[in-house]
């Protein structure tokens, strides 16, 4: 099972719970709980030695010793393939050490698995914008949204990517608008907005 909680994180490292060994059903769901998780669940089988080296990867990334992760989680994706987390983990781990063109490989063999999976999604965002492909991290982040309109971190995502890069304020506006309904209290995003309104001349 794959959960990706949405409050304030900075760096995504993807979990899942091993079914060890001879799972048989698969399912892919997502899943609004009201502490704002998003549940997505990838149900295959994997042996524990597989399970064992990625838990060792994501304390590692969480440690920032990407280098050390790469090389586990390398082991890991070669082995399984139908698990999305390892490759998205592998694909970040390779985008803090700057190598994108790695990870933008990686982020679209997760998504061949999971085409929907919306970190996947949201990280391939930030790579089109890092590399100036502005329209298509619009459009990926467009549809997260629409899929998983409590993703927050698309919601920012968009809204700096039309504020900074495509000086579409009233994308900006609508998107940190959208956001607080969801993060009232978020006193960064707060700010943002009240700059972007003055900005367009709404107050």
């Amino acid at each position: 099972m794959l959960k990706i909680r949405l409050s304030n994180h900075k760096l995504f490292i993807v979990m899942f719970i091993a079914l060890i060994l001879m799972a048989c059903g698969t399912s892919k769901k997502a899943v609004m709980p009201e502490n704002d998780d998003i549940v997505i669940s990838e149900e295959y089988g994997i042996d524990t030695e597989l399970s064992d080296k990625f838990q060792q990867a994501v304390e590692l990334m969480k440690s920032k010793k990407y280098k050390m992760a790469i090389e586990l989680l390398i082991e890991v994706t070669d082995k399984t393939k139908k698990h999305s987390a390892p490759y998205i983990n592998l694909a970040i781990a390779y985008s803090k050490i700057g190598n994108v063109q790695d990870a933008e490989k990686i982020l679209l063999r997760a998504k061949n698995i999971n085409p929907q999976h919306p970190v996947t999604n949201n990280e391939l965002g930030l790579l089109y914008r890092k590399t100036g492909r502005f329209s298509k991290a619009k459009k990926t982040y467009e549809n997260i949204i629409k899929r998983y309109p409590q993703f927050l971190p698309a919601r920012k995502n968009l809204g700096i990517l039309c504020d900074i890069f495509m000086a579409d304020l009233d994308c900006a506006i609508s998107q940190y608008e959208a956001f607080l309904k969801f993060q009232p209290e978020n006193k960064k995003v707060k700010i943002w907005l009240v700059d972007l309104k003055r900005r367009a001349g709404q107050q």
